[in-house]
């Protein structure tokens, strides 16, 4: 092989060799191009969001006519002390400790609130123990500085108060008394679950759990208890697809 014969191959060499550079180049933009393409098409999925949340449960003790009004007798009603002794039932004693122990906080409003919080926080035992370990939350405009432990004031808007409320805390959000704020969130569709013990008396007077509405609220029986004294323990779930 000459010398001429010699460098017209390497050249061939060299000429097939930047040939097929060339050609993987170009097979990758084309890769590139149609990997580009796809994720313009086909969205990215989004982040994952959080989907647990909270549960409002409206619990509160009623008379037959619906009153929830000073059950205990301590609070001047002229026809409060309903509850009576069979307030000391052991049946009732284990619903509401078991209720704490399920509950992730409490919501109460002001009046319930500072009732409550006169009470429990000079107490023993397990129940005692849970109520004051508890996040509370307390709808109030007026309230500066709670006194029970781990206590928070709403201030603001309750609509807006509760609902951020119920996607930061797993678990039952529980309200006891409060019909007020009970009452406002039933019109706005934020009760989810009602658990009611209907005391066997008609008072005829008094402050009642329900208020007006402005459209009917329907709810689905969950479950059904008697108690000890004629008491009737009744679990709803809000229907809002209804």
């Amino acid at each position: 092989m000459t010398i001429y014969e010699y460098e017209y191959l390497m050249k061939a060499v060299l000429d097939d060799a930047r040939r097929a550079g060339e050609r993987d180049r170009l097979l990758l933009e084309a890769r590139r191009a149609r990997r580009a393409r796809r994720q313009r098409l086909v969205p990215a999925p989004p982040a994952r969001r959080r989907t647990e949340m909270g549960k409002i449960v409206v619990s509160e003790n009623v008379t037959l006519d619906g009153v929830i009004q000073d059950p205990a007798g301590d609070q001047g009603f002229q026809a409060g002390g309903w509850v009576g002794l069979i307030g000391n039932s052991p049946q009732l004693a284990k619903l509401a400790l078991d209720e704490a122990l399920a509950a992730g906080a409490l919501l109460l409003g002001r009046r319930s609130y500072e009732w409550l919080a006169a009470r429990w926080p000079s107490r023993s035992g397990e129940l005692a123990d849970r109520l004051n370990s508890l996040p509370k939350y307390v709808v109030s405009a007026t309230l500066a500085n709670p006194a029970w432990n781990n206590s928070t004031v709403l201030k603001g808007d309750v609509l807006n108060e509760v609902s951020t409320l119920k996607q930061h805390i797993d678990g039952d959000i529980v309200i006891a008394g409060s019909f007020q704020l009970v009452r406002t969130l039933i019109e706005h569709d934020l009760v989810d679950e009602l658990r009611l013990k209907i005391f066997p008396v008609a008072l005829g007077v008094g402050e009642r759990l329900f208020g007006e509405t402005s459209d009917k609220k329907p709810m689905r029986l969950l479950d059904t208890q008697t108690l000890e004294g004629g008491i009737a323990y009744l679990t709803y779930q809000s229907v809002r697809d209804a």
